[in-house]
């Protein structure tokens, strides 16, 4: 329904600031458990909130009555979009700060339109979309602070496990376009399959290594704790809007939410966790809004001539 596409926008901005308070929020988590127990217990927390919503809603026959094809195509987008990227940008929180990591996360776009490009093929991007691509990748660059054959003054390991990340999104987004959003246009009921199976696997996983010996939970302030039960009920109603974005506004756009939600790390990781800010992030940070504004220009349908 042409009326409905339009309406993606509140999704993109509440999604902007949902996703960017989370990495001052898993940087919070990291403090009482670990990588895997962080991302674990974001999921699970999402998942029952999610699940919860929808017997409320009426939907939960829904989930009951999901045909198999849908439920092993959400098994990879659990994988793609939760369970390997929410691991590696916690695993590399505990080397390089938020900022950074929210910075690098930046070039999602990039490998999104490369992946619909030569991968997909189904979904046209437009010059004006790959131009505001460049644009925000190289505000990214500059707030970086990267040079040729340098990545900075960053530790590696967090560098490239951020880019292994980003590199699951690049490929999961047009999947989801593609696979997903055709089967059902349920988005509620789809995000609580995406993120009940994210944290089916990833607290499997967690409690195994607790089992073998590895770190569980230390005691937690109820400030702490807020900003994880905050993280998880966003991991589970941020997936809502994300299908829908991704349906109305296109896979592009969609991965465009990683500039804003650049700026809101940025400024979250400098009044709060007192992280560095320089005038480096801060041109980096207009570059990068005005790829965003770029990126969102859809092309419009040729008009038959008279």
């Amino acid at each position: 329904m042409p009326v409905q596409s339009k309406r993606w926008l509140p999704q993109y901005l509440i999604l902007s600031l949902v996703w960017g308070a989370s990495f001052a929020f898993t940087e919070a988590g990291l403090t009482i458990t670990s990588p895997l127990g962080i991302t674990a217990t974001r999921h699970a927390i999402g998942a029952l909130v999610l699940i919860i919503l929808l017997v409320l809603t009426g939907k939960f026959i829904l989930l009951k009555n999901a045909p198999a094809i849908l439920w092993k195509r959400m098994i990879l987008v659990a994988m793609l979009l939760n369970v390997i990227p929410g691991y590696l940008f916690a695993f590399a929180q505990n080397h390089i700060s938020t900022v950074i990591a929210s910075i690098i996360n930046s070039a999602t776009p990039i490998l999104t339109v490369l992946m619909l490009l030569i991968v997909f093929r189904t979904e046209p991007v437009t010059r004006k979309q790959v131009v505001g691509i460049m644009i925000g990748l190289a505000g990214g660059i500059i707030a970086l602070g990267i040079e040729p054959g340098d990545l900075g003054d960053n530790d590696p390991i967090g560098i490239f496990a951020v880019i292994g990340a980003i590199l699951c999104y690049g490929f999961a987004i047009p999947y989801v376009r593609k696979s997903i959003t055709p089967l059902s246009d349920s988005s509620l009921m789809l995000a609580t399959m995406q993120v009940t199976i994210a944290g089916v696997i990833t607290s499997s996983m967690f409690g195994v290594t607790v089992l073998l010996g590895g770190q569980s939970y230390s005691e937690a302030s109820p400030w702490i704790a807020t900003q994880v039960l905050i993280l998880g009920i966003g991991t589970g109603i941020a997936y809502v809007w994300h299908f829908q974005l991704i349906e109305r506004a296109g896979s592009a756009v969609a991965s465009t939410i990683t500039y804003p939600t650049l700026l809101v790390s940025l400024v979250i990781g400098w009044i709060i966790l007192r992280e560095k800010f320089g005038w480096e992030m801060v041109i980096g940070a207009v570059l990068i809004v005005v790829g965003s504004a770029v990126t969102q220009q859809r092309q419009e349908p040729s008009r038959p001539r008279n």
